[in-house]
């Protein structure tokens, strides 16, 4: 049995090799990655399209990207290597500089990201700017001082200086108007001289820097699984501590009215939707038009640092109630009715007739015996359970606002944060692949006369 599961360990690298480079090649061939995205966002009047200042012409509503630019950007994010050598860089710490030699130093570039407060008046002397790099040695809210469009120009050089081209701007004196939300208003990419830190990559437990947040993946994974956690495993456990005793006792009263209404009801839930129950269940009990019982959403109360602790445990009872009922309720026919069918299938086998004749109560017969071999079919399914119900309900944590896994993975795959969807994949994946395992562990508990060999 050691050998087996040893070989199932080891099948479990290339299993995993094998869906991250599948995923990791798709998201390097599908449109809308970060480069495209900038470009839209520029090209669409992402610099402030709308009224300019007095005395200026009309916005401009696009820019003309010099091709140095898009260049420098495929080399900040590595675009520019062979497929095969960006992965081997995602995996690390076989770290490659662009000619493919192994080495401690990567060409990259900074990426700067201009802000102004909208409103501002432009004066003499007056920061109107703000540069946020990213990059390793990066030094997040430096200040610049910008007066002039010549002195934006100057400092930009000729790599896209959005702002230079917005000469309304950056006059003195006049009023700036119509930004993005965080006045993001230009994106200016510098020449490539920084370098990126020797050993970084998944085999290290560094899953990148999220495109979008700016923050290194692997924190917004640990902020986010503990929340989607809290909720799939209490619905996963009340799912299972609901339903397999329903299922023995609809197995022992078999089509008695008990069985027949209880099925009525465990269907009925069953085509529901958990998302959509969810919905139904704020408007019922989140104070829509009924009963202002539970909260809209969330996983605790704006003053929950301030409460004692007898109410943050009400307060976390509380924000778990109705999620947890729409994460369980798709899980209660299918194992209600495998719990059923497996223990009227070992009810009629000869090992219970024997245990009958040797005069053992029905209620040790069942529980004992025949229920232990009818939870064999149950932990199949198990190990796909889990990862599951660790990994969220995206859809589920989109109507009750929580902030975990789930939705993390979905919005990532929606603005095309490659770098979120592959540390999402990595959890999903080793939480798939352990689970399986785990099934197979659950088998010899069950039943010791299971041997892998």
């Amino acid at each position: 049995m050691a050998a087996y599961f040893a070989r199932r360990f080891l099948l479990l690298i290339p299993t995993f090799l094998g869906i991250t480079m599948l995923v990791f090649g798709i998201t390097r061939f599908v449109p809308g990655g970060p480069i495209d995205q900038m470009i839209m966002q520029l090209q669409s009047g992402g610099v402030g399209g709308g009224e300019s200042g007095a005395g200026t012409g009309d916005a401009q509503s696009s820019v003309d990207i010099p091709p140095e630019a898009l260049a420098n950007l495929k080399k900040y994010y590595h675009f520019d290597w062979p497929l095969w050598q960006q992965y081997l860089q995602f995996l690390g710490p076989l770290n490659l500089d662009e000619r493919g030699i192994f080495g401690d130093e990567i060409n990259a570039v900074e990426l700067l990201t201009w802000y102004v407060d909208p409103g501002a008046v432009v004066e003499e002397g007056q920061p109107i700017a703000r540069i946020r790099m990213t990059g390793i040695e990066s030094e997040h809210g430096a200040s610049a001082t910008i007066i002039s469009r010549e002195v934006l120009a100057e400092s930009a050089g000729t790599v896209m200086a959005l702002l230079a081209e917005r000469e309304s701007m950056m006059s003195v004196g006049d009023e700036l108007y119509e930004f993005q939300p965080q006045g993001q208003i230009a994106q200016a990419v510098l020449a490539p001289d920084i370098w990126s830190k020797t050993g970084a990559g998944l085999l290290t437990g560094d899953l990148g820097t999220s495109y979008k947040y700016e923050v290194p993946v692997i924190d917004l994974v640990v902020s986010r699984f503990p929340i989607s956690l809290r909720f799939g495993l209490t619905g996963f456990l009340l799912a299972y501590l609901v339903c397999v005793p329903l299922g023995v006792l609809k197995a022992v009263k078999h089509n008695s009215h008990f069985d027949f209404a209880s099925s009525v009801l465990v269907f009925v839930g069953y085509s529901i939707p958990g998302w959509a129950l969810g919905a139904v269940l704020l408007v019922l009990f989140g104070g829509g038009s009924f009963w202002n019982v539970f909260p809209l959403g969330g996983i605790q109360s704006p003053d929950f640092a301030q409460l004692s602790l007898w109410e943050k445990i009400v307060d976390f009872l509380h924000h778990m109630a109705l999620p947890v009922v729409a994460y369980s309720i798709g899980s209660f026919a299918t194992l209600t009715v495998l719990t059923k069918n497996s223990l009227m299938e070992n009810l009629g086998q000869d090992y219970v007739r024997t245990a009958f004749a040797k005069g053992l109560t029905e209620k040790r017969v069942i529980l004992v015996h025949a229920l232990r071999n009818s939870l064999i079919p149950i932990c199949t399914g198990l190990g796909h359970a889990i990862s599951i119900v660790m990994a969220g309900s995206y859809l589920i944590e989109k109507v009750f606002n929580i902030d975990g896994l789930g939705l993390l993975g979905f919005t990532s795959i929606i603005g095309r944060d490659y770098a979120v969807v592959m540390g999402v994949l990595v959890i999903n994946t080793l939480l798939m692949l352990i689970g399986n395992i785990l099934s197979d562990v659950l088998y010899v508990l069950v039943d010791p006369r299971i041997r892998f060999n």
